[in-house]
């Protein structure tokens, strides 16, 4: 079997927060939480999750835009949380991110060239400014806008050509690897299917792989292979896609799918509804962290931290309903 292209193990990143008066321990928000999981080549791995979750602290942490805690992140076979500043800078013209709001990471006082431009030069591709503007107007193209564009400022566009400027920085270096971190919630409805058939067009014809960040269901359905579920900083189920569809095993996973809606409407969806909020990061519940919420809790799951279960070959679950030690409690 070849080599993943990532593979994360017992990643954690923890942020210090202050001090409670007349408490002399160290709190921490632990944003990601102990997570594992691997991408191979060419593929797309979906994280979904609600709001908080730790998606977007992942997605950082991988490029070390933000520094993790602990764990382990290998890039082709280089473990990434130990390199230098230096080396870290070489590497990450094969790790890119497109961010959410297109807008905020586009520096309103520079040119669609001048952007896309100074990525070129930073990476040292390109031997002359006559060749950067050639290799910039060639990215336009590609993300399906004019070379005429290049002379503009980013309050020009609409949302959705500001975010195709995004990607063309994002491929501008030939990366192998793009994190995708929310990249069309900030859309329109009609402009969201644009963008999303935009990174399949360039998945394909530049050989990407991505990590994709969304929290609606039905976009990561459209673009992933796999689809990794997370909770409060933890992955709790981690499938291929039509595995994941088809038959949810986490108590979590099923609540979101009985959200999404059906286009078949001869199928009736039981809504789960969950009860409670989501608990705080810093101050998560002992044992499995979606005890709170879960209907088929038991003690053991207030107490004990769920292990991942391999329940078929690729496919992950974290839950003590299908751990054979703890089988018996739930029948």
């Amino acid at each position: 079997m070849n080599q993943p292209l990532l593979s994360v193990k017992n990643l954690k990143t923890h942020f210090p927060i202050k001090k409670k008066l007349f408490n002399n321990g160290t709190h921490f928000i632990k944003a990601v939480d102990g997570i594992s999981f691997h991408v191979n080549k060419g593929e797309t791995l979906g994280i979904v999750g609600e709001s908080g979750c730790g998606k977007s602290t992942m997605g950082r942490s991988i490029l070390r835009l933000i520094e993790p805690t602990e764990g382990s992140i290998m890039f082709e076979g280089i473990e990434v949380t130990t390199l230098n500043q230096t080396d870290l800078r070489k590497l990450r013209s094969k790790m890119q991110i497109v961010f959410q709001d297109p807008y905020a990471s586009l520096n309103p006082k520079m040119t669609v060239g001048a952007i896309l431009g100074e990525a070129l030069s930073t990476h040292q591709l390109g031997k002359s400014a006559k060749e950067r503007k050639k290799k910039v107007e060639n990215l336009l193209l590609k993300v399906g806008l004019s070379p005429t564009h290049i002379g503009r400022y980013p309050h020009e566009f609409s949302g959705g050509q500001r975010q195709r400027i995004g990607i063309a920085r994002a491929i501008a270096v030939n990366p192998a690897l793009i994190i995708a971190d929310e990249p069309v919630s900030a859309l329109d409805v009609s402009v969201q299917a644009q963008v999303l058939n935009l990174f399949q067009d360039l998945k394909e014809t530049l050989g990407l792989t991505y990590i994709f960040i969304a929290h609606d269901l039905s976009v990561v359905r459209h673009v992933s292979d796999r689809i990794g579920v997370m909770y409060l900083g933890k992955i709790v189920e981690l499938s291929d896609k039509k595995q994941l569809f088809q038959n949810p095993l986490h108590p979590y996973t099923q609540a979101l799918m009985s959200a999404v809606p059906s286009l078949d409407p001869d199928i009736k969806k039981n809504r789960i509804i969950l009860t409670g909020d989501v608990p705080s990061a810093s101050n998560p519940p002992t044992g499995c962290a979606f005890h709170t919420r879960c209907k088929f809790r038991k003690n053991v799951c207030e107490s004990v931290n769920p292990r991942e279960i391999e329940v078929i070959p690729g496919r992950f679950v974290n839950c003590h309903m299908y751990d054979h030690e703890f089988r018996e409690d739930f029948k």
